[in-house]
């Protein structure tokens, strides 16, 4: 084996052996055993990113172009999560088969800066890797998430780390086929002491400070030194069962039940840990088409495993601020239709000689001006004392109404309800004197036959 080489495998045995990993025990083991065998014959095949799904993103420096670190397609980014994860770096990326923290939250803050990106889309297979890094990285994914939205679309792995890392996108996306889960923390121990006993060797440990050799390979792992790293162990669980818990909403309970399995993607999302089944394509067309990259957020649209409605099956969704564009136009319109009612209303011939009657329909009822009308002309006019006291307080009426439209912040409906209030008349008390029984009784027939 080349020396260089060599090097290399003990380098990279050094992040793998007796330390914690947040990564599928699967790949955990499969690792392991590739590094201490030395199976360097075979080349394996490197995992690869969406290569068709939009176009790399270069800046030009003088003479060179530097790559921004994503791909685009209109005003979606794609940023690949792709082979095991691991802290430091840089670019490592999909062809390497291993993404860095530092090099993916770089690759996010870049299309987090660019004006031309609306929306961010990561597409994600990833088993998981080092623990050391993952929080704080997805703590980075749901601050830009914050800001702009984040999509992750799983295909068709994230466990682990991987799964902590998209826990902070604005949604989780997984294809028909993706497993996402494996919430825990795994530590490989390789108990060295028997291989070299058996070829006459014996390692002596020197060492300062009781725990600084805990975990070492030429001796089993037991006591105080197992107690120590299960402790580890534990811390760094509780601090990724926060992570989740708070990213998706889920209690602690209720994760640490999961017992770090891995779930196919339906009942992922049964589950609370992704949000629906979808597509790469499909959800990159839906953000361009909507114009703005929307935020479709969190638990969501997690309720969509409780009914019959079929994944993306988001026609007619508009931006927020289309949404608050049309909301503000509607309570205009709104506005307007209502001062049409009642002016048609106490304007009508019919509300004349029953000023007191109009003026109760047109403000205390939700009644159509013809209605009203109808109402009107089956009920009997008002005394000239009811009309006269009708028109005071219909002058009253107006100059609180012009007073209060000075205030600053009242709004329409305010006013409509505060002018309501002073000048509503009192049904319920005694009629006049003067004004016969038999006309009390067609006001009360008539308002009980159309209100």
């Amino acid at each position: 084996m080349p020396q260089d080489l060599e090097l290399s495998y003990l380098r990279a045995a050094s992040q793998v052996f007796d330390r914690p990993l947040l990564i599928c025990e699967t790949n955990a083991l499969m690792i392991g055993q590739y590094l201490a065998g030395r199976m360097m014959r075979e080349e394996p095949a490197a995992p690869r990113a969406n290569r068709f799904i939009g176009e790399e993103q270069f800046d030009r420096e003088g003479d060179q172009l530097r790559w921004k670190g994503y791909a685009r397609t209109g005003s979606v980014a794609r940023i690949s999560m792709i082979g095991e994860l691991v802290n430091r770096g840089a670019w490592m990326g999909a062809s390497s088969g291993l993404t860095s923290y530092e090099g993916f939250a770089e690759q996010l803050d870049r299309a987090a800066a660019d004006d031309e990106v609306h929306s961010i889309v990561l597409d994600v297979n990833t088993p998981g890797g080092e623990a050391g890094g993952m929080i704080e990285t997805a703590r980075k994914v749901r601050e830009i998430a914050q800001r702009k939205p984040v999509h992750a679309v799983v295909n068709s792995l994230a466990a682990s780390a991987g799964y902590g890392l998209v826990s902070g996108a604005s949604e989780i996306i997984a294809t028909e086929s993706a497993s996402l889960g494996s919430i825990g923390v795994v530590f490989v121990h390789f108990d060295r002491s028997k291989y070299l006993e058996e070829r006459g060797v014996r390692a002596t440990v020197l060492h300062a400070g009781k725990r600084k050799v805990d975990g070492h390979p030429f001796a089993p792992l037991e006591g105080d030194a197992l107690a120590n790293l299960q402790g580890r162990i534990d811390y760094l669980m509780d601090q990724f069962v926060g992570l989740v818990s708070d990213h998706r909403g889920l209690s602690g309970e209720a994760v640490r039940a999961m017992e770090a399995n891995v779930f196919p993607a339906p009942v992922a999302v049964e589950m609370g840990l992704a949000d629906r089944i979808g597509t790469m394509a499909g959800l990159v067309a839906d953000l361009n088409s909507a114009g703005q990259g929307r935020i479709i957020t969190g638990k969501r649209i997690a309720d969509m495993a409780n009914s019959d409605q079929k994944p993306d099956a988001r026609e007619g969704m508009i931006s927020e601020a289309e949404h608050a564009a049309a909301l503000t136009n509607a309570r205009a319109e709104g506005a307007t239709a209502e001062r049409s009612r009642i002016a048609a209303i106490l304007d009508s011939e019919e509300a004349g000689p029953r000023a007191g009657l109009s003026r109760h329909l047109a403000l205390h009822t939700d009644m159509a001006p013809d209605q009203a009308k109808a109402v009107l002309a089956a009920s009997p006019e008002e005394t000239a004392a009811a009309q006269q006291e009708g028109t005071q307080q219909k002058g009253g009426q107006q100059g609180a109404g012009q007073q209060g439209a000075g205030q600053q912040g009242e709004s329409f409906s305010e006013r409509k309800e505060r002018a309501a209030s002073e000048s509503a008349p009192n049904l319920s008390a005694p009629a006049p004197a003067d004004q016969p029984s038999e006309q009390r009784k067609g006001l009360s027939a008539a308002v009980g036959r159309f209100c």
